[in-house]
């Protein structure tokens, strides 16, 4: 089965240091662990250009959640958004309003709701792969005193993080999830709690040796860029070629997003055919893969779009 739905990623980071991330988890094993993660959290600072004390670690977003928001909590998050499926999986009892966007999958403005904790989103938008400029998060961060957290999991570049917001905008709360070291979720923002991050030594140790060697880091982004952007390419000339695929958005996330008649019953013959993507209210979202993953994918799409 071939799984372009989110649920992996293709490219193993820590296989381009195997030797030195398994020597790494062993020689670590009698270490005393380590509750605030400290030097990945300097890891991850250093890359992507933040201050070490703004960082966080933790094991999931559960880890995370449960330290900067109440188990309880009324989040806003915008409609057709992954970020509704990681808050109830994160935090079961949490209370979420949906908030508008446009027949463009596009958010103008954030809903005031005055029982709410905070905003919640993902940029870029997973699974619609359109972005939010970092003006334009800005502009939604200062329209409300909650917290505001954004997701950037899904980003492939960095020139529109809003990490770079967070030393001026003190509501602002990044969050990016790694894919290595036991893929760990990190927060970075102002006045954030310290907390029991619940990673254990040994992923701590794989994560320092990747954030040692960023090289590994700047190919595995690049990969995933070259990637999409292949996919998009592909299944843009197959929405020329069949009238089935009614609208393809833009990408800029990890993802390429569109709309399709009977998307359930064409998902249905693509699982068939041992391929899995994710499909919801009428829109399918394919996942980068690698080189092999895509070409089967395309393969299988182009039979069931005809």
């Amino acid at each position: 089965m071939i799984y372009l739905d989110g649920s992996r990623f293709f490219f193993d980071i820590e296989g381009c240091f195997s030797d030195r991330v398994k020597d790494a988890r062993l020689k670590c094993s009698n270490k005393e662990h380590d509750p605030f993660a400290g030097e990945i959290c300097k890891g991850f600072a250093d890359f992507f250009g933040a201050k070490p004390e703004n960082v966080r670690a933790a094991k999931d977003y559960s880890v995370i959640f449960g330290a900067i928001l109440q188990k309880d909590a009324v989040i806003t998050v915008p409609e057709f958004d992954e970020a509704e499926d990681i808050i109830k999986s994160a935090l079961p009892k949490a209370k979420i309003i949906l908030t508008k966007k446009t027949s463009d999958m596009k958010i103008r403005t954030i809903e005031q709701n005055p029982d709410a904790n905070a905003v919640f989103l993902t940029n870029p938008c997973c699974p619609a792969s359109l972005e939010l400029s970092r003006d334009e998060i800005k502009r939604l961060a200062l329209s409300t005193e909650k917290l505001f957290i954004v997701d950037e999991s899904h980003m492939v570049g960095e020139d529109n993080s809003a990490i770079k917001l967070v030393e001026e905008v003190p509501n602002i709360v990044v969050l990016k999830k790694m894919r290595f070291g036991g893929e760990p979720v990190f927060a970075c923002g102002k006045n954030l709690p310290e907390f029991d991050c619940k990673i254990t030594v040994e992923d701590e140790a794989a994560a320092n040796v990747i954030f040692n060697h960023t090289s590994a880091l700047k190919t595995a982004l690049r990969k995933l860029c070259d990637s999409r952007d292949s996919l998009y390419i592909r299944i843009k000339k197959l929405a020329i070629k069949y009238g089935s695929v009614e609208r393809l958005y833009r990408t800029k996330a990890d993802c390429v997003f569109f709309k399709v008649k009977d998307a359930e019953k064409r998902c249905a013959v693509l699982i068939e055919h041992g391929i899995t993507v994710r499909c919801r209210d009428g829109y399918f979202c394919v996942f980068a893969g690698n080189k092999d993953e895509n070409e089967a994918v395309l393969t299988a799409l182009e039979s069931v779009l005809q």
